[in-house]
Protein backbone atom coordinates (compact mmCIF):
# COMPACT_ATOMS: atom_id res chain seq x y z
CA UNK A 1 0.00 0.00 0.00
CA UNK A 2 2.56 2.51 0.64
CA UNK A 3 4.16 1.78 -2.60
CA UNK A 4 1.03 2.78 -4.23
CA UNK A 5 1.17 5.85 -2.38
CA UNK A 6 4.35 6.86 -3.24
CA UNK A 7 3.86 5.81 -7.32
CA UNK A 8 0.51 8.49 -6.76
CA UNK A 9 2.69 11.03 -5.15
CA UNK A 10 4.96 10.67 -8.00
CA UNK A 11 2.86 10.91 -10.63
CA UNK A 12 1.34 14.37 -9.16
CA UNK A 13 4.33 15.63 -8.59
CA UNK A 14 6.23 14.80 -12.66
CA UNK A 15 2.06 16.39 -13.40
CA UNK A 16 3.27 19.65 -11.26
CA UNK A 17 6.43 20.06 -13.34
CA UNK A 18 4.76 19.74 -16.83
CA UNK A 19 2.04 21.95 -15.78
CA UNK A 20 4.70 24.49 -14.12
CA UNK A 21 7.04 23.97 -17.72
CA UNK A 22 3.84 24.84 -19.70
CA UNK A 23 3.34 28.27 -18.00
CA UNK A 24 6.72 29.25 -18.46
CA UNK A 25 6.42 28.18 -22.29
CA UNK A 26 3.23 30.51 -21.78
CA UNK A 27 5.36 33.35 -20.34
CA UNK A 28 8.12 33.16 -22.94
CA UNK A 29 5.54 32.98 -25.96
CA UNK A 30 3.18 35.72 -24.11
CA UNK A 31 4.57 38.54 -25.77
CA UNK A 32 3.73 37.66 -29.16
CA UNK A 33 -0.23 38.04 -28.36
CA UNK A 34 -1.10 38.65 -24.34
CA UNK A 35 1.36 41.72 -23.83
CA UNK A 36 -0.50 45.39 -23.68
CA UNK A 37 0.47 46.96 -27.39
CA UNK A 38 2.72 49.53 -27.49
CA UNK A 39 1.10 53.05 -27.78
CA UNK A 40 0.57 54.61 -31.64
CA UNK A 41 2.84 57.21 -32.08
CA UNK A 42 2.18 60.24 -33.34
CA UNK A 43 4.59 62.85 -34.45
CA UNK A 44 3.91 66.36 -34.18
CA UNK A 45 6.99 69.05 -36.04
CA UNK A 46 7.42 72.30 -35.71
CA UNK A 47 10.35 74.95 -36.13
CA UNK A 48 10.37 76.00 -32.12
CA UNK A 49 13.01 75.74 -30.07
CA UNK A 50 12.38 74.60 -26.53
CA UNK A 51 11.87 77.55 -24.78
CA UNK A 52 9.48 79.02 -26.90
CA UNK A 53 5.27 78.84 -25.34
CA UNK A 54 4.06 77.10 -28.82
CA UNK A 55 6.68 74.19 -27.53
CA UNK A 56 5.56 74.67 -23.93
CA UNK A 57 1.94 73.69 -25.78
CA UNK A 58 2.87 70.55 -27.72
CA UNK A 59 4.12 69.08 -24.81
CA UNK A 60 0.90 69.86 -22.35
CA UNK A 61 -1.15 68.44 -25.70
CA UNK A 62 0.90 65.07 -25.16
CA UNK A 63 0.12 65.26 -21.61
CA UNK A 64 -3.22 65.23 -22.81
CA UNK A 65 -3.89 62.70 -25.31
CA UNK A 66 -1.76 60.64 -23.63
CA UNK A 67 -4.01 61.16 -20.35
CA UNK A 68 -7.39 60.76 -22.62
CA UNK A 69 -6.35 58.27 -24.62
CA UNK A 70 -5.58 55.92 -21.80
CA UNK A 71 -1.81 55.71 -23.15
CA UNK A 72 -3.37 54.32 -26.80
CA UNK A 73 -1.91 57.06 -28.40
CA UNK A 74 1.50 58.76 -27.68
CA UNK A 75 2.56 62.41 -29.37
CA UNK A 76 6.49 62.88 -29.92
CA UNK A 77 7.36 66.32 -30.62
CA UNK A 78 10.10 67.00 -33.24
CA UNK A 79 11.19 70.77 -32.43
CA UNK A 80 13.77 73.23 -34.23
CA UNK A 81 13.12 72.31 -37.45
CA UNK A 82 14.18 68.68 -36.92
CA UNK A 83 11.64 67.29 -39.58
CA UNK A 84 12.27 70.47 -42.34
CA UNK A 85 10.78 74.17 -42.28
CA UNK A 86 7.13 75.04 -42.37
CA UNK A 87 6.77 74.07 -46.45
CA UNK A 88 8.88 70.83 -46.03
CA UNK A 89 6.45 69.95 -43.16
CA UNK A 90 3.23 70.78 -44.48
CA UNK A 91 3.63 69.26 -47.57
CA UNK A 92 4.65 66.24 -45.34
CA UNK A 93 1.27 66.61 -43.74
CA UNK A 94 -0.26 66.57 -46.65
CA UNK A 95 1.19 63.38 -48.24
CA UNK A 96 0.42 61.77 -45.16
CA UNK A 97 3.74 61.05 -43.70
CA UNK A 98 3.47 63.54 -40.76
CA UNK A 99 0.43 62.79 -39.01
CA UNK A 100 0.68 66.96 -36.90
CA UNK A 101 2.71 69.90 -37.95
CA UNK A 102 2.41 73.37 -36.44
CA UNK A 103 2.34 75.37 -39.64
CA UNK A 104 3.62 79.57 -39.75
CA UNK A 105 0.26 81.34 -40.65
CA UNK A 106 1.76 82.49 -44.01
CA UNK A 107 3.39 79.23 -45.57
CA UNK A 108 -0.29 77.63 -46.49
CA UNK A 109 -0.82 80.28 -48.98
CA UNK A 110 1.14 78.46 -51.56
CA UNK A 111 -1.63 75.94 -51.56
CA UNK A 112 -4.60 78.72 -51.86
CA UNK A 113 -5.00 82.49 -51.49
CA UNK A 114 -7.58 82.76 -49.70
CA UNK A 115 -5.61 80.63 -46.34
CA UNK A 116 -3.59 84.39 -46.59
CA UNK A 117 -6.39 85.82 -44.69
CA UNK A 118 -4.54 86.34 -41.41
CA UNK A 119 -2.05 88.16 -43.14
CA UNK A 120 -3.96 91.06 -43.44
CA UNK A 121 -2.10 94.31 -41.55
CA UNK A 122 -4.07 94.94 -38.37
CA UNK A 123 -6.39 92.67 -39.23
CA UNK A 124 -8.60 93.39 -35.39
CA UNK A 125 -7.73 95.77 -33.02
CA UNK A 126 -7.71 93.46 -30.53
CA UNK A 127 -6.70 89.90 -29.22
CA UNK A 128 -10.35 89.42 -28.03
CA UNK A 129 -11.89 90.38 -31.44
CA UNK A 130 -9.67 87.96 -32.89
CA UNK A 131 -10.01 84.98 -30.86
CA UNK A 132 -13.52 85.43 -31.30
CA UNK A 133 -13.30 84.78 -34.96
CA UNK A 134 -11.11 82.29 -34.51
CA UNK A 135 -13.44 80.24 -32.66
CA UNK A 136 -16.16 81.35 -34.96
CA UNK A 137 -16.72 81.70 -38.01
CA UNK A 138 -13.45 82.73 -39.95
CA UNK A 139 -12.00 79.94 -37.99
CA UNK A 140 -14.64 77.83 -39.37
CA UNK A 141 -14.29 78.77 -42.90
CA UNK A 142 -10.31 78.54 -42.77
CA UNK A 143 -10.85 74.69 -41.83
CA UNK A 144 -12.98 73.90 -45.28
CA UNK A 145 -10.90 76.11 -47.43
CA UNK A 146 -7.72 74.04 -45.97
CA UNK A 147 -9.56 70.90 -45.70
CA UNK A 148 -9.36 70.16 -49.94
CA UNK A 149 -5.22 70.24 -49.46
CA UNK A 150 -4.85 67.26 -47.12
CA UNK A 151 -5.02 69.76 -43.67
CA UNK A 152 -7.80 68.84 -40.81
CA UNK A 153 -7.14 72.07 -39.30
CA UNK A 154 -7.50 71.44 -35.20
CA UNK A 155 -7.11 74.75 -33.68
CA UNK A 156 -5.16 77.93 -34.10
CA UNK A 157 -1.77 79.13 -32.28
CA UNK A 158 -1.45 82.54 -31.48
CA UNK A 159 2.23 83.75 -31.83
CA UNK A 160 1.98 87.00 -31.07
CA UNK A 161 1.87 90.81 -32.13
CA UNK A 162 4.65 90.84 -35.04
CA UNK A 163 6.88 93.75 -34.77
CA UNK A 164 10.14 94.88 -36.91
CA UNK A 165 13.70 94.45 -35.73
CA UNK A 166 16.90 95.65 -37.93
CA UNK A 167 20.28 96.14 -37.31
CA UNK A 168 20.79 99.54 -38.75
CA UNK A 169 18.56 101.77 -36.44
CA UNK A 170 15.17 102.98 -34.90
CA UNK A 171 12.36 104.44 -36.87
CA UNK A 172 9.14 105.69 -35.80
CA UNK A 173 6.91 107.04 -38.94
CA UNK A 174 6.46 104.66 -42.33
CA UNK A 175 8.88 107.61 -44.07
CA UNK A 176 11.40 107.36 -41.58
CA UNK A 177 10.90 103.36 -42.26
CA UNK A 178 11.05 103.70 -46.04
CA UNK A 179 14.08 105.84 -46.10
CA UNK A 180 15.96 103.07 -44.72
CA UNK A 181 15.14 100.80 -47.81
CA UNK A 182 15.31 97.70 -45.68
CA UNK A 183 15.57 94.22 -46.60
CA UNK A 184 13.56 92.31 -44.88
CA UNK A 185 12.67 88.60 -44.08
CA UNK A 186 8.63 87.79 -44.83
CA UNK A 187 7.24 84.58 -44.79
CA UNK A 188 6.12 83.59 -48.38
CA UNK A 189 3.25 84.60 -48.46
CA UNK A 190 1.92 87.27 -51.18
CA UNK A 191 0.18 89.75 -48.90
CA UNK A 192 3.26 89.90 -46.50
CA UNK A 193 5.53 90.80 -49.35
CA UNK A 194 2.94 93.27 -50.76
CA UNK A 195 2.68 94.83 -47.15
CA UNK A 196 6.68 95.70 -46.73
CA UNK A 197 6.91 96.58 -50.72
CA UNK A 198 4.25 99.06 -50.02
CA UNK A 199 6.43 100.62 -46.85
CA UNK A 200 9.56 101.02 -49.09
CA UNK A 201 11.71 97.54 -47.49
CA UNK A 202 12.61 95.05 -50.00
CA UNK A 203 10.67 91.54 -48.87
CA UNK A 204 12.74 88.78 -49.07
CA UNK A 205 10.94 85.70 -48.14
CA UNK A 206 13.46 83.36 -46.03
CA UNK A 207 13.01 79.84 -44.34
CA UNK A 208 12.96 80.82 -40.22
CA UNK A 209 15.10 78.32 -39.81
CA UNK A 210 17.73 80.45 -41.76
CA UNK A 211 17.03 83.95 -40.68
CA UNK A 212 19.64 84.18 -37.87
CA UNK A 213 22.36 83.70 -40.25
CA UNK A 214 20.70 86.02 -42.63
CA UNK A 215 20.86 88.84 -40.30
CA UNK A 216 24.29 88.35 -39.51
CA UNK A 217 25.68 87.72 -42.62
CA UNK A 218 23.68 90.72 -43.82
CA UNK A 219 21.94 88.96 -46.79
CA UNK A 220 18.80 90.86 -44.56
CA UNK A 221 19.06 94.02 -43.04
CA UNK A 222 15.67 92.93 -41.16
CA UNK A 223 13.06 90.80 -39.86
CA UNK A 224 9.33 90.61 -38.51
CA UNK A 225 7.96 88.75 -35.61
CA UNK A 226 6.97 88.57 -32.13
CA UNK A 227 9.52 89.38 -29.47
CA UNK A 228 9.19 85.59 -27.75
CA UNK A 229 10.45 84.43 -31.53
CA UNK A 230 13.21 87.37 -31.50
CA UNK A 231 14.40 86.06 -28.19
CA UNK A 232 14.00 82.51 -28.66
CA UNK A 233 15.65 82.42 -32.26
CA UNK A 234 18.44 84.61 -30.59
CA UNK A 235 17.84 86.79 -33.61
CA UNK A 236 17.95 89.66 -30.46
CA UNK A 237 21.96 88.96 -30.74
CA UNK A 238 21.85 89.95 -34.12
CA UNK A 239 19.58 92.77 -34.80
CA UNK A 240 19.31 95.16 -31.64
CA UNK A 241 16.61 97.78 -32.83
CA UNK A 242 12.81 96.47 -32.40
CA UNK A 243 9.81 98.92 -33.18
CA UNK A 244 6.63 98.02 -32.03
CA UNK A 245 4.85 98.34 -35.28
CA UNK A 246 2.33 95.84 -34.34
CA UNK A 247 1.90 95.26 -37.99
CA UNK A 248 0.53 91.65 -38.09
CA UNK A 249 -1.17 89.50 -35.78
CA UNK A 250 0.61 85.81 -35.64
CA UNK A 251 -1.95 82.98 -36.01
CA UNK A 252 -0.20 79.65 -36.36
CA UNK A 253 -3.05 77.34 -37.46
CA UNK A 254 -2.15 73.50 -35.94
CA UNK A 255 -2.63 70.85 -38.73
CA UNK A 256 -3.42 67.23 -38.96
CA UNK A 257 -2.67 64.88 -41.72
CA UNK A 258 -5.81 64.71 -43.35
CA UNK A 259 -4.86 61.28 -44.58
CA UNK A 260 -3.82 60.26 -41.24
CA UNK A 261 -6.81 61.69 -38.61
CA UNK A 262 -9.48 60.57 -41.12
CA UNK A 263 -8.59 56.69 -40.94
CA UNK A 264 -8.27 57.14 -36.98
CA UNK A 265 -11.86 56.01 -35.18
CA UNK A 266 -14.35 58.15 -34.56
CA UNK A 267 -13.60 58.25 -30.78
CA UNK A 268 -10.28 59.10 -31.78
CA UNK A 269 -10.71 61.98 -33.81
CA UNK A 270 -12.99 63.56 -31.19
CA UNK A 271 -10.31 63.25 -28.29
CA UNK A 272 -7.88 64.98 -30.80
CA UNK A 273 -10.67 68.01 -31.49
CA UNK A 274 -11.60 68.71 -27.54
CA UNK A 275 -8.20 68.01 -26.33
CA UNK A 276 -6.96 70.85 -29.30
CA UNK A 277 -9.75 73.28 -28.12
CA UNK A 278 -8.03 73.00 -24.45
CA UNK A 279 -4.51 73.37 -25.81
CA UNK A 280 -5.14 76.21 -28.00
CA UNK A 281 -7.23 78.27 -24.95
CA UNK A 282 -4.15 77.23 -22.71
CA UNK A 283 -1.43 78.27 -25.44
CA UNK A 284 -3.18 81.46 -25.35
CA UNK A 285 -2.67 82.43 -22.30
CA UNK A 286 1.42 81.23 -21.25
CA UNK A 287 1.90 83.01 -24.58
CA UNK A 288 0.80 86.45 -23.44
CA UNK A 289 2.31 86.15 -20.28
CA UNK A 290 5.52 85.24 -22.21
CA UNK A 291 4.95 87.82 -24.97
CA UNK A 292 4.60 91.03 -21.84
CA UNK A 293 8.01 89.35 -19.90
CA UNK A 294 10.01 89.28 -22.90
CA UNK A 295 9.69 92.88 -23.99
CA UNK A 296 11.31 93.36 -20.84
CA UNK A 297 13.53 91.05 -20.51
CA UNK A 298 14.99 92.04 -24.18
CA UNK A 299 15.17 95.19 -23.27
CA UNK A 300 17.66 93.92 -20.39
CA UNK A 301 19.70 92.42 -22.86
CA UNK A 302 20.51 95.45 -24.68
CA UNK A 303 17.41 95.48 -27.48
CA UNK A 304 16.76 99.55 -27.84
CA UNK A 305 13.05 99.26 -28.12
CA UNK A 306 10.68 102.23 -29.33
CA UNK A 307 7.02 102.64 -30.25
CA UNK A 308 6.02 102.92 -33.83
CA UNK A 309 3.20 105.56 -34.79
CA UNK A 310 0.72 102.40 -35.33
CA UNK A 311 -1.75 105.14 -36.93
CA UNK A 312 0.22 105.67 -39.59
CA UNK A 313 1.38 102.55 -40.71
CA UNK A 314 -2.11 101.55 -40.62
CA UNK A 315 -3.12 104.34 -42.83
CA UNK A 316 -0.41 103.47 -45.29
CA UNK A 317 -0.53 99.84 -45.53
CA UNK A 318 -4.76 100.17 -45.57
CA UNK A 319 -4.51 99.73 -50.08
CA UNK A 320 -3.23 95.89 -49.29
CA UNK A 321 -6.90 95.28 -48.28
CA UNK A 322 -8.51 96.30 -51.08
CA UNK A 323 -6.04 94.56 -53.27
CA UNK A 324 -6.87 91.06 -51.84
CA UNK A 325 -10.44 91.73 -50.78
CA UNK A 326 -11.21 89.43 -54.21
CA UNK A 327 -8.37 87.12 -53.91
CA UNK A 328 -9.20 86.14 -49.94
CA UNK A 329 -13.22 85.73 -50.73
CA UNK A 330 -15.25 84.56 -47.99
CA UNK A 331 -13.06 84.85 -45.80
CA UNK A 332 -12.61 88.42 -46.44
CA UNK A 333 -16.25 88.97 -46.01
CA UNK A 334 -15.87 87.33 -42.69
CA UNK A 335 -13.54 89.65 -41.37
CA UNK A 336 -15.62 92.83 -42.27
CA UNK A 337 -18.45 91.50 -40.66
CA UNK A 338 -16.28 90.74 -37.24
CA UNK A 339 -14.83 93.50 -36.62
Amino acid sequence: MGTIKALKRAKLTRRQSLAALGGAVVAICAPNYLKAAAPITVRLGDITPTDNPEYAAHVFFAKRISEETKGEYEIKIFPNSVLGGHTQMNEQVRNGTLELAKSGQGFPTTYDKVLGIFSLPYLYTTREKLFAALDGKLGDAYRKAAAPYGFVTLGFYDSGIRDVYNRQGPFKTPDEFAAMKLKIRVQPDKIMIATFNLLGAQSTPIEFAEVYNALQQGVVDAAENSVPYYISMKHIEVAKYFTKTQHFFGVDPLFASAKWFNAQPARIQKIFYDVAREVVAHERKIWLEAENADYARATSMGTLINDADIPAFQRKVKPIWAQNKENLGGLYDIVEATQ
